[in-house]
Order: C-alpha cells, then structure tokens, then sequence
C-alpha cells in the first residue's frame, strides 16, 4: 500500500477519508479542505492501478475511514472486496461508477470526462457536508470553486473540438478515450489499444496497420501510457518519432503537487500543442 499521500488537517478534524487513486484523493481535499484528513492508496505512477493488489495495511486503512472513495467499474475491485468483507461497514462508500450510472463496457478512467467529475464533486460534498457539523458552508463554498474550475476546463475543451474535430489520431491504450471524444478527434487503432489494456499481444493484422498508419504519416497525435510500457508501444513510439509525429505521454495517475484542473490543463496544452503542428512537415 501507498499511504504517505494523507493531506492531514487539524487534531479537530471531522471527518477521514481514504480515496482509493490519487485522482479522487485530491478532489476529497479540495472540498473538504482543513475540515478532512485524507489518504489514498495508489499514488505511484510506476503502479499498474490493473494489477494492484491490496495489502493488510490497505485493509487497515479502510476500516478506519468514515468515507471511501473509489473509482469502481471494476478499475479498482480490490475495495469492494474490502467492503464486503465487512472491513468498514459503516462506512460511506461512495463509488464514482455507481454515481454516474456507470455501465459495462464503458470506460473506467472517469477523471478524464469533466461532467463525470462534476458528478462526483457533488456526491463527495454531500457526503462530507452532513458529517462536518460548522465546516458545512465552507465545503460548500469550496465545492462551488472547484465547479468553476471543472466548468473552465469542460468549456476549453468545447472550444478546441471547434478547431480539431475530425482529426485522426491514435494512442496506446483507450485509457484517453472520453477525452479524446470529447474533442471530437478520430481515434483509430482501438482492437490494438483494447488489447494492450486487457494485457494481451496484439494481433498481427492490428500491429502492422497501426504501424503502417504511423510510417505512413497518417496520423495527427500518438498518445501514449506513459503507465503500460510494451515492446509493441514503445515500438509505435520509435515509429512515430521517425515520422516526426506528435506524441504526447500521459499517466492514469495525478502527478505529485498538481491539482486536477491544472494536470487536466496541462494535458490540454499537449493536446493542443500536438495538433497545432503542420501536417505538411512531415516527411512523405
């Protein structure tokens, strides 16, 4: 388990929170403020958040919480194990899939959609709201800050689909995928990325026309995991590189010291930066 993340308030503090991923451990603290103390359990960017698995002192940590956060849609199965093992039952545990009305087998990185995240911004006020006594109109007034924040980020997105709609790209894996829709970009390669998230090879077919499409020339931007590191995607990396293609990298894990809407800001640059370039530089 990676605790060490625990944004601590005061001794008076109301109420403890464990976020399951870092993502939602820093929306916790941006409306709970010094009302909270929260903990989270995957912080790394060296961590697969697929393959984690939780250790005793993960179970400890959960039992002691009054509210847990966790992504759900099966992203992070270890803490509805932990849950129904009877670890907190008394507990509130808020999962972001059950608030949004999550559905198989639609995408699990929720934290990429900004109306998603505005969803669940609501659901972790209401619950620390009726928990934290006098530190109620504070979160609230928290809350509505980071809506701001949210609604700056889902209009810039508005206005860059404006600009690059249609433009065909390609990444590693699907984890970019609500993103990458929303700007309404065409992604190409999803049996390749399908397979690089599942943990499978490739098929051949899939490797030569995503290679093809990349020597070729024919494609705007390369995302890539920058988590879920292969032969076969640091090969399209190589390739892209030589076709003087964009590629941006990206992690399913908020980086250390950044807030949501500045790592979602940040991605935005790249994004923007990747498809502003002159297709016509590339080689034939």
């Amino acid at each position: 388990m990676h605790i060490g993340c625990a944004a601590k308030a005061s001794a008076a503090t109301l109420v403890r929170v464990l976020a399951a991923e870092a993502v939602w451990r820093d929306i916790a603290l941006q409306i709970g403020g010094d009302a909270v103390a929260v903990d989270c359990v995957m912080t790394s960017a060296d961590l697969d958040p697929h393959l984690f698995e939780p250790t005793p002192a993960t179970a400890r940590a959960v039992s002691s919480a009054a509210v847990l956060i966790a992504n759900g849609g099966g992203y992070d199965a270890w803490m509805d194990r932990l849950v129904d093992a009877g670890k907190n039952s008394g507990a509130r545990y808020i999962r972001i899939s059950d608030v949004v009305g999550w559905r198989e087998p639609g995408n699990t990185h929720f934290w990429y959609d900004p109306a998603i995240v505005r969803q669940a911004v609501g659901a972790i006020a209401s619950a620390f709201s009726v928990r934290a006594g006098d530190a109620a109109p504070a979160i609230a007034a928290r809350t509505e800050t980071l809506l701001r924040d949210i609604d700056a980020i889902a209009a810039r997105i508005r206005v860059m689909r404006t600009r690059f709609s249609g433009a065909r790209v390609a990444a590693t894996e699907p984890f970019l995928d609500q993103l990458l829709n929303a700007l309404g970009l065409d992604e190409a390669h999803a049996a390749f990325q399908r397979s690089v998230m599942n943990d499978v090879e490739p098929g051949p077919a899939d490797v030569a026309a995503f290679e093809s499409d990349l020597r070729g020339g024919r494609l705007r931007m390369l995302v890539y995991n920058a988590q879920t590191v292969t032969p076969a995607t640091t090969r399209l990396l190589s390739l892209a590189g030589a076709a003087r293609i964009p590629t941006i990298s990206v992690s399913e894990t908020l980086p250390s010291k950044l807030r949501w809407q500045d790592w979602m800001g940040g991605i935005l640059d790249q994004i923007e930066h990747a498809l502003s370039v002159d297709a016509n530089r590339r080689p034939a």
